[in-house]
């Protein structure tokens, strides 16, 4: 199994949001100070905030899985994750950014690279030898 996580420039942006929350939620807690229920309300919630910012930095979230039995595209802030077997994958292709896993008939997976950032090559590396790995003979090719 490997893991693609989110890349820095989304992670950075989530943390400016949750620093800034825990900054309006500790002013609250201040200016909030003689009632001392939403004082503490407040004061939480700012730790809390914190505490998320800190986390989301240490580890980002997963965008993208592959494994033996198929590919998790997507995850928290990003888009939707979905999950598709190898087998049910009738195409592969990358344009304008983008990686595009065609299920057939209509289902066309489009899924930014930017996400994972400079992994995106080892990412389109990784899909293409588990495809044909599942598929038992060299179905496509990485080059291009």
């Amino acid at each position: 199994m490997t893991n693609y996580r989110l890349d820095r420039r989304f992670v950075l942006l989530a943390v400016g949001i949750n620093v800034v929350a825990a900054g309006v939620a500790a002013a609250l807690a201040f200016f909030l100070s003689s009632v001392a229920a939403l004082a503490w309300v407040f004061g939480v919630l700012a730790v809390v905030l914190l505490l998320n910012a800190l986390r989301v930095f240490a580890l980002p979230p997963l965008v993208a899985r592959t494994d033996p039995g198929g590919v998790r595209l997507g995850g928290p802030l990003t888009v939707k994750p979905i999950r598709v077997a190898w087998l049910d994958i009738e195409d592969v292709s990358t344009a304008d950014g983008r990686l595009y896993v065609d299920r057939g008939g209509e289902a066309v997976i489009a899924f930014p690279l930017a996400y994972v950032g400079s992994r995106a090559p080892a990412l389109m590396r990784d899909v293409y030898e588990r495809l044909n790995a599942a598929n038992g003979y060299q179905r496509f090719d990485p080059t291009t």
